[in-house]
């Protein structure tokens, strides 16, 4: 179970990491408001505390989004793995916890290094159950798996016969099955062409069947569950057809979708929410089912009634984000060339998975 543990360590110790890659940057004050919280409700204002801070860990990325994080069993350490699209890398960052006084410190992690290089434009990543790592390739055209030996294999890449387009973001829910999205966006940014529609798609790795879910969608993007899995959202951001442009008479929004009670299928779908300005990119929910969505002004968090309950303002635009740290309340925010860190009173709707300790 450690074998994974081990290569992580081993890439920590010999990897190089760009030089431009910068640990603790300078907060960058001049680009961003002096508050950075917008709160809207009580229960927003309770989940900040008194004294939120908002900590910037590292720059000099290209362009970061993929936070997936791993805990080490038993201890206040474990590991984000987050990519970096526009330097085609998967990247590592050791979190050393919050002690000894329960607060995120400037020894709380240690610089990133470079994890995989190439990786095949890696968009969206997860944890599945066993602390395997799975990415969404948006030119390798398919899911891959990081096996805890560090053997990267294809999870899935085609349906009916076709390359998938690009994935592009993922989840896996409680049963083992995986669902992602797979816009187009790989065919309209690189040399390779869409054989499929833009679909939501379930795999059933017991099986090996595929099944496409959602068919409706102009470009499906960020995907969670509720923390009791009877909801599936999926945002739409077909309002972005390519870097540079925006279409604001396209979805830029959230869906939600009750799930079967044999939880293959969704029905009923609904407009959520509706996110601006720009659009909305990645998310992730906290246990009482808030969802925090990446967008242009930073980090949206809605209740699940759909009402916008505040803001983490940042300098640049927010693709992406996770929760993790030993207690599951630290967030981790992929912004554009940066990643910042805030611990919040709340915790991630899903557990988080655990390696075994090296002994």
């Amino acid at each position: 179970m450690f074998k994974w543990l081990c290569l992580f360590l081993f890439l920590i110790s010999q990897a190089s990491c760009n030089d431009s890659i910068k640990n603790n940057p300078a907060y960058p004050i001049s680009a961003t408001p002096q508050l950075p919280f917008e709160v809207y409700s009580e229960e927003f204002a309770k989940i900040l505390g008194v004294r939120p801070q908002l900590f910037h860990v590292a720059d000099g990325f290209g362009f970061t989004e993929g936070p997936a994080y791993l805990s080490i069993k038993n201890s206040e350490e474990g590991y984000l793995l987050f990519t970096d699209q526009i330097n085609d890398n998967i990247l590592i960052l050791r979190w050393h916890g919050l002690l000894p006084y329960n607060q995120i410190t400037l020894l709380s992690w240690s610089k990133p290094v470079v994890f995989r290089h190439p990786s095949n434009i890696a968009d969206g990543q997860t944890i599945d159950s066993e602390g395997r790592l799975l990415t969404a390739e948006t030119t390798g055209r398919r899911v891959s798996v990081t096996e805890l030996t560090g053997e990267v294999k294809t999870l899935v890449g085609f349906y009916d016969g076709k390359p998938l387009n690009s994935p592009n973001d993922l989840v896996v829910k409680s049963d083992g099955t995986v669902w992602f999205t797979d816009p187009g966006y790989g065919c309209l940014q690189f040399p390779q062409e869409c054989y499929l529609p833009n679909n939501v798609y379930r795999y059933n790795p017991k099986t090996k069947d595929l099944d496409a879910v959602i068919t409706d969608f102009k470009m499906p993007n960020g995907i969670a569950f509720s923390p009791d899995e009877k909801i599936l959202y999926v945002i739409d951001s077909g309002a972005i057809q390519a870097p540079r442009t925006y279409y604001e008479k396209y979805p830029h929004a959230i869906y939600s979708f009750d799930v079967t009670e044999d939880g293959s299928k969704v029905t009923n779908k609904r407009l959520f929410t509706t996110v601006a300005p720009g659009f909305p990119d990645g998310m992730r929910l906290d246990h009482e089912g808030n969802i925090y969505v990446g967008a242009l002004d930073g980090v949206q968090v809605f209740n699940p009634k759909g009402e916008l309950i505040g803001k983490i303002r940042m300098p640049k635009e927010t693709a992406n984000l996770t929760f993790g740290g030993k207690d599951n309340n630290v967030l981790f925010i992929c912004s554009s060339d940066s990643i910042w860190a805030i611990k919040l009173n709340t915790k991630g709707a899903k557990p988080v998975p655990e390696l075994a300790k090296a002994s």
